[in-house]
């Protein structure tokens, strides 16, 4: 599990622990079953009418994210673009096909290169497939903000409701505290969960998506200077920027197995 997740959440869950405990009210006063129904039940059915169930259903499945903590190593990738890089050099293209690739997207660049396409077809294939997992992390990162908009709306629903209910009951003012607190539950949940939940969703999914991005495009381009027949050495230097330092100084991925024969 991701750690700054796991610490975030539980942080939240202790806090809001810790508030209802000081207020000195009951901890099954902020518990109301119709409040819940109104926020979460609205919430869901607003989200899903605004977007196909396909798309819905995949960001569900996106939320797993949040709390993953495998993200792509770039120095791990370009160390295998380098040895890919290396065995292209000595033993062609077709030497490739031995080298286990555990990176799918990489390995279907490298079985479009050794069956022959063209460096600008390899391209044009890598860019698609880029554009389509950003669209579909993004289309994740949208319904995850839905929710974020809409459920302090239902909360102002829900309060709505209990302020009605409340104005009806006015002749008996031993329910006017009661309702008001019901009524007022609903806007507390809809405010917990847009900040304490799927905002924060949102947050992380965003920087996921660029992470996973970030890999993908270093990946094309070590992978069109492997088409090119570039020097391990020359693509590394030329691809440090997407790890943030110098290669040859300090990142420790520069050794002698760069130094092949020209």
């Amino acid at each position: 599990m991701d750690s700054a997740s796991g610490f975030g959440l539980s942080t939240i869950i202790l806090a809001l622990i810790f508030g209802i405990f000081a207020s000195g009210a009951a901890p099954e006063a902020y518990a109301n079953l119709s409040s819940i129904c109104i926020v979460l039940g609205g919430t869901l059915g607003a989200v899903m009418l605004s977007y196909r169930l396909s798309k819905f259903v995949a960001a569900i499945k996106h939320i797993k994210w949040v709390f993953s903590k495998s993200t792509p190593d770039l120095f791990s990738t370009m160390d295998e673009l380098v040895e890919l890089a290396e065995v292209s050099r000595k033993s062609g293209f077709l030497g490739l096909e031995e080298k286990p690739i555990n990176d799918p997207f990489m390995a279907k660049a490298i079985n479009l290169l050794v069956d022959g396409h063209s460096p600008e077809a390899i391209e044009f294939t890598m860019n698609r497939d880029i554009l389509h997992t950003r669209q579909n992390n993004n289309d994740a990162i949208k319904v995850m903000n839905s929710f974020t908009e809409l459920a302090p709306a239902m909360g102002m629903i829900g309060t709505l409701i209990g302020l009605v209910a409340m104005l009806i009951a006015m002749d008996d003012p031993k329910t006017i505290g009661p309702q008001m607190s019901v009524a007022l539950l609903t806007t507390l949940y809809g405010a917990l969960i847009a900040n304490g939940i799927t905002g924060p969703f949102a947050n992380k999914l965003g920087e996921r998506a660029e992470e996973i991005k970030h890999h993908m495009c270093l990946v094309r381009d070590g992978i069109m200077h492997i088409a090119k027949g570039d020097n391990p050495k020359t693509m590394m230097n030329l691809l440090a920027g997407y790890l943030g330092e110098d290669l040859t100084s300090n990142s420790g991925l520069l050794d002698e197995k760069t130094e092949v024969s020209q």
